[in-house]
């Protein structure tokens, strides 16, 4: 009993500074909101409780990867589909070039963070005024040097 109660506050402790490992949906944008939607749910019976989101500029989500409804395989390194789209009159949808505007998604893992921000490359002559950039659990940035593009 001794033992416990010497033991209790380390394990509290210890529970309260464990972060929970999740994948995070961030709007960057200092004036545009953007709706984030998981793909297709393989059962469906959780199609409802899958990841659909409208984010204010400045806000973000997160999705603990043990969490089967948005995280179907619920492993850290399980893919997700998104569809992410910068909302206005005519909603710009982000994803890999080449993709069909229907099928544009962008993939992250379980443990990874997806951040919607103003292209930096704008005023190059880029037709993007925004990016996804995809950031895995070491904070790599896995999109490349010129990110998802919004179009």
């Amino acid at each position: 009993m001794k033992r416990f109660l010497l033991a209790a506050p380390l394990l509290l402790a210890t529970a309260i500074c464990t972060d929970a490992a999740a994948y995070c949906v961030h709007n960057e944008l200092k004036d545009k909101s953007i709706t984030v939607v998981q793909e297709e749910h393989p059962d469906w019976k959780r199609q409802e409780a899958r990841f659909k989101k409208t984010l204010p500029p400045g806000a973000s989500q997160c999705c603990e990867y043990k969490n089967l409804d948005c995280n179907p395989n619920g492993r850290p390194n399980s893919l997700v589909g998104l569809e992410v789209s910068v909302d206005g009159d005519t909603p710009l949808k982000c994803g890999p070039v080449g993709m069909p505007e229907k099928g544009r998604q962008v993939k992250i893992t379980g443990e990874s963070t997806l951040r919607v921000v103003p292209n930096p490359k704008m005023d190059k002559g880029s037709t993007a005024p925004y990016i996804a950039r995809v950031f895995n659990a070491e904070k790599q940035d896995v999109t490349g040097p010129s990110g998802l593009p919004c179009r």
